[in-house]
């Protein structure tokens, strides 16, 4: 006997696997992928003009590398609850954090900042940081990401309570010490003061043209601060022993 139009509808309904959370995504724009690649093309192109090439080159490969893995790979959010995980992405550089590992979720503006109970501090913006990207219309996300991160690491942590105390965490709340960030991530923002400072003063600004010299020294004075101000963040860091506020999830 045939099936009817209904029944074969009500078959298919019954292979339904059960309804799960979705995760929640969000993505970079697409212009701030070509913002990302011309930036990376405009510093290949000034460190291989105005640096020797010995110290260029490095510093091209580099540029290169951070824009073409924005602008491939692009920037993303996911907060999978089903699995448990936040999965964030800057080009190349790819974090997997455990929701029950977030202690912490601070927004400043377009930052997003996530405490973790192992000790480090995890950032990034999402997606406006500057005038430029208010001209070009991109949204700032931050506020809703770190509203779906902090519910789903409280719902996470709630559902690790009931199946035993020693699953949860203690939130963390107000200070954090210098040494709950991560090392690698203080040690690298020196790093990156001590390359710029180098950077300033290997910047060639005599030329046969007064339009390149000028540019040469605006170049030098730019990175010289840059990397003055880097130095000195990371050196505060270690120093003062603390960190910036940030608000314990509820």
């Amino acid at each position: 006997m045939a099936k009817t139009a209904g029944q074969r509808c009500g078959m298919r309904h019954n292979l339904r696997m059960p309804n799960q959370t979705p995760a929640q995504r969000w993505r970079c724009p697409a212009v701030l992928r070509i913002k990302s690649f011309l930036a990376a093309a405009a510093c290949a192109a000034i460190a291989l003009v105005f640096l020797p090439l010995w110290f260029a080159v490095p510093v091209a490969a580099a540029a290169g590398a951070w824009g073409l893995g924005i602008a491939v790979l692009g920037a993303s959010v996911v907060v999978d609850e089903a699995a448990g995980l936040l999965r964030l992405r800057m080009g190349l550089i790819a974090r997997r954090i455990p929701l029950t590992d977030v202690t912490a979720i601070l927004v400043d503006g377009p930052k997003v900042s996530v405490g973790r109970a192992g000790g480090s501090e995890v950032s990034l913006y999402a997606w406006r940081k500057g005038r430029l990207d208010a001209l070009l219309r991109v949204p700032v996300a931050a506020g809703d990401i770190g509203h779906a991160i902090s519910k789903a690491a409280t719902t996470a942590q709630v559902n690790g309570a009931a199946h035993g105390p020693g699953d949860v965490r203690p939130a963390n709340s107000g200070r954090t010490p210098a040494r709950t960030r991560s090392r690698l991530a203080t040690a690298l923002l020196g790093a990156a003061g001590v390359l710029a400072i180098a950077g300033a003063l290997l910047v060639r600004v005599h030329w046969h043209s007064p339009v390149l010299t000028v540019l040469g020294v605006l170049i030098a004075l730019a990175l010289g601060v840059s990397g003055l101000l880097y130095l000195l963040g990371a050196v505060w860091i270690l120093l003062t022993g603390s960190a910036p506020r940030i608000t314990a999830l509820r």
